[in-house]
């Protein structure tokens, strides 16, 4: 069935699921942000633990990426997707400082190993683009989770 323009409504037994292209997006995000919060994980555990700072904020990144991931995939709260936005944007700033200028008395060199510095700035850049869509296509829509 069909409702409104770019929504479908698909009736499964007693329960109805509302897609829309902002769900997609959303969705794929939140994918991203659990993307993300594994890189910072997987460098966590390769050493970055003992970097004084830098070590808990990676694990912090892990965690709370993995929970608001899940939130938003279970919820269509708007001002989670914003929170997981501002996550990224301040993952996508610590890197680049680091990369550059350094952070907290650290600074990155190279790709890191297997190019993880690389996969940090695609989950991170594709998380928040997607996330930033979904808002904006809800948003345009009036949406579930409005004023929320």
């Amino acid at each position: 069935m069909h409702q409104g323009v770019g929504r479908r409504v698909l009736a499964t037994g007693s329960q109805r699921w509302a897609w829309s292209w902002g769900l997609v997006c959303r969705l794929l995000g939140a994918a991203g942000l659990a993307a993300s919060g594994a890189v910072h994980l997987q460098l966590w555990v390769s050493g970055y633990s003992v970097i004084a700072v830098i070590g808990p904020l990676f694990l912090l990144d892990a965690v709370g990426s993995w929970l608001l991931a899940l939130l938003l995939v279970g919820t269509r709260f708007r001002l989670l997707a914003a929170a997981a936005i501002l996550v990224e944007l301040g993952a996508i700033t610590g890197l680049a400082l680091a990369s550059t200028v350094g952070i907290f008395g650290f600074q990155e060199s190279g790709f890191g190993d297997g190019g993880q510095i690389l996969a940090a700035y695609g989950t991170e850049s594709v998380a928040t683009l997607l996330l930033a869509a979904s808002l904006a296509l809800d948003w345009r829509r009036g949406g579930a989770g409005a004023g929320r």
